[in-house]
């Protein structure tokens, strides 16, 4: 079962490459031209594309999905941290950046470092003792779990607080390569940690795997509509995506 949500996850995932959406029109027309079928029907895809473009880019698209993924996630306050006597914090990598052969956390990748710290002061100020899980490999030499453990170490997190799971290349392996460790150590809460788009799948995926996480999501996006298309935008729905 979970072989088969892992090569559907990884063709779904193909699916919201715009390069791939891009090139499987392009080949559907070559086809169709090639087989003689009316140029009705050919021109219609061409104009489906390119309406797809636009509402896309002029951040309609955005808006809508946005509100969808990320209104559920907002009011973080309310999370009831009291009842936990033995939480553990898992947070998802956000990417790594290389700029002149340095290897950089993506932006978002620092409002999750800074949510997950304030929730575990929180809870050392209490006196209750709470475990940080970092998740994701990233495509970088070095791990975005070793990147994260940095951070947090010079934020004063001891080392032995501090658990890097470093094999993770997606949020589908997240979700796999957490939760066996999470469950070992059976704790009363699980708190998620990732951004506001990126919850509502995270919070699904591991729960496939047996846990149900508090969300706590760290980041917000947010488009606005216009009457031109930019890039920008474009880049908001894929990320969205």
């Amino acid at each position: 079962m979970k072989f088969l949500l892992d090569l559907l996850f990884r063709v779904l995932q193909l699916f919201t490459e715009p390069y791939f959406l891009l090139f499987l029109a392009v080949v559907i027309i070559a086809l169709l031209k090639r087989e003689n079928k009316r140029k009705k029907l050919r021109i219609g895809i061409g104009i489906s594309v390119v309406l797809i473009i636009i509402f896309i880019g002029n951040g309609f698209l955005g808006k809508l999905i946005s509100g969808y993924l990320q209104n559920s996630y907002i009011k973080t306050s309310e999370i009831n941290k009291t009842a936990a006597q033995k939480p553990v914090i898992v947070v998802l990598g956000g990417g790594v950046v290389d700029i002149s052969n340095t290897e950089k956390l993506h932006t978002m990748s620092y409002s999750r470092i800074v949510t997950a710290y304030q929730l575990y002061h929180e809870f050392q100020e209490k006196n209750i003792p709470c475990k940080i899980i970092i998740s994701g490999k990233g495509r970088g030499h070095t791990s975005e779990a070793e990147l994260f453990s940095e951070n947090f170490k010079k934020m004063g997190v001891p080392d032995s607080d501090i658990i890097k799971e470093d094999k993770s290349m997606n949020t589908y392996q997240n979700a796999k390569f957490s939760s066996p460790i999470v469950k070992k150590m059976a704790p009363t809460n699980v708190y998620l940690v990732t951004s506001g788009f990126h919850m509502k799948r995270s919070v699904a995926l591991f729960q496939i795997f047996g846990l149900k996480p508090i969300p706590l999501a760290s980041d917000f996006i947010d488009t606005e509509i216009t009457v031109f298309p930019n890039s920008y935008k474009c880049c908001i729905y894929f990320c969205y995506a």
